[in-house]
């Protein structure tokens, strides 16, 4: 229950502070927008580690590898090309690319692997990547309205 509570105050404050994680914000909001985009990548990591189950992969490695590869694509990637003046939906579409590259790569590895692991495309990989990075972009909107 005290997990529960945690999370939710987590989300309401957040929500509260207003916080976007596709622009860089000013010094004064810095706490608002690292929750907010360690909450989207937290939720994206999630969903794409309980995707990659069907595909008998190891949960823990999995899902800290998912976490901390999305966390450094978003740095690396995604906000360099938002300085840039790019556009949102290019932004975008090459975090999904870089994206299903990392859960490609992870899951080739054996450390990633579970006993019965079937092997990834990647399509399907490329696919689980759209579908995370929806979900975690769903995530960061909601909780900035």
């Amino acid at each position: 229950m005290k997990k529960w509570i945690s999370v939710l105050f987590v989300l309401f404050l957040s929500s509260v502070t207003l916080a976007n994680p596709v622009v860089v914000p000013d010094p004064v909001s810095i706490f608002a927008y690292v929750m907010v985009v360690g909450s989207a990548i937290l939720i994206e990591a999630c969903l794409v580690t309980l995707v990659l189950l069907f595909f008998n992969l190891s949960i823990k490695p999995l899902f800290f590898g998912l976490y901390l590869g999305n966390l450094v694509i978003y740095l690396v990637l995604f906000l360099p090309l938002l300085k840039n003046d790019a556009a949102l939906w290019i932004a975008e579409i090459a975090v999904v690319g870089a994206d299903g590259i990392l859960i490609k790569a992870l899951s080739s590895y054996g450390i990633f692997q579970g006993e019965d692991f079937k092997r990834l495309k990647w399509s399907v990989a490329f696919l689980i990547a759209a579908a995370g990075n929806l979900v975690s972009y769903y995530v960061g909107s909601v909780m900035t309205a």
